[in-house]
């Protein structure tokens, strides 16, 4: 396996365009009608490592396909320890923000433990990748923790995979220096080098996408979302008892509107 860093600058020119398919993991996620969002294009993706479920079978079923990828990939659910949801295999199970904060800090707290399993099976995973991959790793999607916990959080993470280029994602605090900024929304405050997704925002309109568009053309990547990706419906339900089977059409869809429509191509 080849993990190729790719200078930063080199991507934005390439104004990069994915799909954030955060609930990937999920047992019920289609492994092979993934594969029509990127017909003829390189794969760029990004996903949740742990939440939605463990073993991640179409991770590795993308990492399997030879064209170049670029992914980024959250290690560790901030909503849930916000919302006080997290499930129990969670990296923030048990904790609340303030505790959270203090054992970020501490490397043999049961969190730090558990984000070092994570980030060692993640290593595993692309280690086991096929042709040229781009890896961009953040240790906790749309963190409430402190600039101290999360910097220590990406220490650690650095330390186990150091192919990958780090990326701060607070929800609300100022990005860590030397790292890449990635924020969500159709009008994230943004600098280079950044990442940018819309996780959480709908784009309802032509009008939408290109207001983001136009917000997020200096970034590195720019993802689109929308909500089945997260396998959203109906009442909340804990990420590994969703129900993510999407039609190849969703899929087609997704691919077409990040390469046309973000970029107008």
């Amino acid at each position: 396996m080849r993990v190729l860093i790719v200078l930063l600058a080199f991507i934005a020119s390439a104004q990069a365009q994915g799909t954030s398919y955060i609930g990937l993991c999920n047992s019920t996620w289609n492994c092979e009608k993934t594969l029509a969002t990127w017909r003829g294009k390189p794969i760029i993706t990004g996903w949740l490592e742990d939440s939605f479920g463990k073993k991640c079978e179409c991770a590795n079923h993308i990492l399997q396909q030879k064209k170049h990828k670029i992914i980024r990939v959250h290690l560790a659910n901030g909503p849930c320890l916000r919302n006080k949801r997290c499930q129990r295999h969670d990296v923030f199970y048990g904790y609340t923000i303030a505790s959270a904060n203090r054992a970020a800090k501490i490397p043999s707290s049961r969190l730090r433990k558990r984000l070092d399993v994570l980030a060692t099976r993640f290593k595993q995973r692309i280690e086991q990748s096929k042709g040229s991959l781009t890896c961009y790793v953040s240790p906790c999607l749309e963190c409430d923790l402190n600039g101290t916990a999360r910097k220590a959080l990406i220490g650690a993470v650095s330390a186990a995979l150091p192919s990958c280029i780090l990326v701060d994602n607070p929800l609300r605090a100022r990005c860590l220096r030397g790292t890449v900024c990635e924020r969500h929304g159709i009008s994230p405050s943004l600098q280079e080098p950044c990442i940018a997704d819309l996780d959480g925002t709908e784009a309802k309109s032509l009008l939408d996408l290109q207001t983001y568009y136009a917000n997020t053309k200096q970034c590195d990547i720019r993802f689109y979302w929308t909500s089945w990706m997260n396998c959203i419906s109906g009442s909340w339900k804990t990420p590994t008892s969703r129900d993510c089977s999407n039609s190849i059409y969703q899929y087609a869809r997704a691919g077409r509107i990040a390469w046309k429509l973000l970029s107008f191509r």
